[in-house]
């Protein structure tokens, strides 16, 4: 049984496990609590059928073991994790801190995967910003005032072109005079291949080096650090980049006071290398 899907439905981890120790016992005969409560190193083999019965608790040690035990991964980890805190908060203020963790990752979740006949979107700059502005910016339907509060502003006619665009891709629908509404709150490029998102990443590196020379340091944001590792450690870091993106977004998807549309852009590439290995 595969969680890192199915996870995303379970309210409560217990259930969760249970129904993961009865799948697993019923694809393979070999299954035993014994065998899977050493592959978690638990001491005891009767642990994981206590945890099922709510008779135990699981502590941060225990649940890195039970997160890997049943082969949970990225985002679908992350969210076992909250999900296990949740289910043991033992106070009110405990648990409604983390059921607002669990609000967000399910929001970060829940996004469009963008078709191949929608792959315009990614064409211009500007596109992703106009969908915003276009329905949380009090812009009276004129598309010069539109495109001036675009950073840096494009033009009326771009303004047009790019709601009329985003209207024919359906990421857009008007719903009154001058009022426009998001199709899905947020849109994912997963299934875009990079050829096309190569020109669109470009672009928002431009923009950020501007920005950079442009606004003041209270209205943009860039660190960095520069770190000797090995592959596996990179490939951790990536990981843990892609996370705080989910996180980023789903904080963003929950806002309530949304007044300005920022892009956050996550770096992580090589600047020297002294092991050739596989390269020639």
């Amino acid at each position: 049984m595969d969680l890192n899907e199915k996870i995303w439905e379970y309210s409560d981890y217990r259930q969760a496990l249970g129904d993961f120790l009865v799948a697993e016992r019923s694809l393979r005969p070999q299954f035993s609590l014994r065998w899977f409560a050493q592959r978690a190193g638990f001491s005891s083999h009767s642990f994981p059928g206590l945890l099922v019965a709510g008779k135990r608790n699981l502590g941060e040690d225990g649940l890195e073991r039970l997160a890997k035990a049943l082969r949970l991964k990225g985002r679908a980890a992350t969210y076992f994790r909250a999900l296990v805190r949740h289910n043991q908060s033992r106070t009110p203020q405990e648990r409604e801190i983390t059921l607002e963790a669990l609000k967000k990752l399910r929001a970060g979740r829940d996004a469009h995967r963008l078709r191949k006949d929608q792959w315009e979107y990614y064409d211009r700059w500007w596109h992703p910003v106009v969908r915003e502005l276009a329905v949380y910016a009090d812009w009276r339907g004129e598309f010069g005032r539109l495109g001036a509060m675009l950073s840096p502003a494009i033009s009326a006619d771009q303004a047009r072109a790019s709601v009329e665009l985003l209207e024919r891709l359906k990421l857009l629908e008007k719903v009154g005079d001058s009022r426009w509404a998001q199709t899905d709150a947020v849109v994912s490029a997963a299934d875009v291949p990079g050829t096309v998102l190569k020109e669109a990443r470009t672009q928002y590196l431009l923009r950020a080096v501007e920005a950079s020379e442009r606004l003041p340091p209270t209205d943009r944001h860039a660190s960095w650090a520069v770190l000797a590792m090995g592959r596996k450690s990179y490939q951790e870091v990536t990981k843990l980049l892609d996370e705080v993106r989910q996180k980023a977004l789903a904080e963003a998807v929950l806002d309530q006071d949304v007044d300005g549309i920022y892009v956050v852009s996550l770096q992580a590439f090589p600047v020297g290398r002294w092991n050739t290995r596989g390269v020639g």
